[in-house]
């Protein structure tokens, strides 16, 4: 039997980068869009990788479903072979709770569900740092469990689905859990990193005091693959190259775009602060959100993960991330300029 994979979240920045990787070995994977997304996104960052990028993308097959509509949903799973679910929605807005538990959530179950009708041969799900328990201090590793204190509305949803995943395990289903740090990849300037290098790029002179792990989106789809055709199953891990604090982070940043080094220190009181003021500002000039006491939570912890079990699981190069670091800045400042 031919071998069918499907990709959920492939406008997204690692479901791009994923379908890029597969074309890239010659295989034509089935992605899902809905009706309101834009696959120009996803040929740009074909186009950053290949001179033969629009020959790679017309293998991939678009279809156009919410993982919400569990019959359009049905129709397609019931002839794939693999799955990478990557589809969900990210905001650290807590007012978008009930839709990314909707989206994140209910989506995953549907999922699954289909998964298990089908029996599918292995599901790969891209979740969260968000979704682990603390450590009392010590490096994060996957067995530290979740507690429901003081979460997020994003956090929350990430963990229901991935239970919902957990759950598919539990009645035969074979995959694998990713959990991801902050991603370095370029073609996604809206959130993640690419709000960082927004942030730079004005010259702001703030940080905060915290730190993150991060990875670049590259190795993480690779070892999502590797993990995938390997007999590896029932586990998640931890995808993490390595440590730094934020100040580092964006220091680096503003540097490669010829700006002064953030220099003053957030702390926790002036940060709710610019919360605040950023409440008003939405409601004067009725934009979103853009800070919230989640994106305070998240960037004044020092969050240290331990990433030995995927190191001990596959064998794996990464990319340096100041290359990597580099290499997206490089094509924010290109995009930018309209070059």
């Amino acid at each position: 039997m031919m071998t069918k994979i499907l990709v959920t979240g492939g406008t997204g920045l690692v479901g791009a980068h994923l379908l890029y990787a597969l074309t890239k070995k010659g295989l034509c994977p089935i992605a899902i869009k809905r009706a309101t997304s834009n696959i120009k996104s996803v040929k740009k960052i074909f186009s950053y990788y290949s001179d033969d990028s629009e020959t790679l993308f017309q293998q991939i097959q678009w279809k156009e479903c919410d993982v919400l509509d569990i019959v359009k949903l049905d129709l397609i799973i019931k002839d794939v072979t693999y799955i990478y679910h990557a589809a969900a929605l990210i905001s650290f807005n807590n007012k978008l709770k009930d839709k990314m538990i909707e989206i994140n959530a209910t989506g995953t179950s549907n999922i699954i569900d289909l998964a298990l009708k089908y029996d599918i041969q292995k599901i790969c799900y891209v979740s969260s740092i968000a979704t682990l328990g603390s450590n009392h201090n010590l490096p994060i590793n996957e067995n530290c469990f979740w507690d429901w204190t003081n979460k997020s509305g994003y956090a929350i949803s990430k963990y229901l689905a991935e239970m919902e995943v957990w759950r598919g395990f539990a009645e035969g289903l074979k995959g694998v859990i990713v959990n991801p740090s902050l991603i370095i990849g370029p073609g996604s300037w809206g959130s993640g990193i690419g709000t960082i290098i927004k942030k730079a790029k004005i010259g702001s002179p703030f940080y905060p005091p915290g730190s993150c792990g991060v990875i670049d989106v590259e190795d993480l789809v690779q070892i999502m693959i590797l993990l995938m055709n390997s007999n590896v199953t029932n586990e998640r891990f931890i995808i993490n190259s390595e440590h730094m604090s934020y100040k580092n982070l964006m220091s680096i940043i503003a540097k490669k775009l010829n700006k002064k080094p953030p220099h003053i220190k957030l702390k926790r009181w002036i940060m709710k602060f610019f919360i605040f003021l950023d409440i008003i500002w939405s409601k004067l000039l009725g934009k979103p959100i853009e800070l919230s006491t989640d994106a305070v939570k998240y960037t004044t912890n020092e969050i240290i993960l331990n990433s030995t079990k995927i190191n001990n699981t596959v064998k794996y190069n990464y990319r340096n991330v100041y290359e990597s670091l580099d290499k997206c800045v490089s094509k924010f400042e290109k995009e930018q300029s309209g070059t």
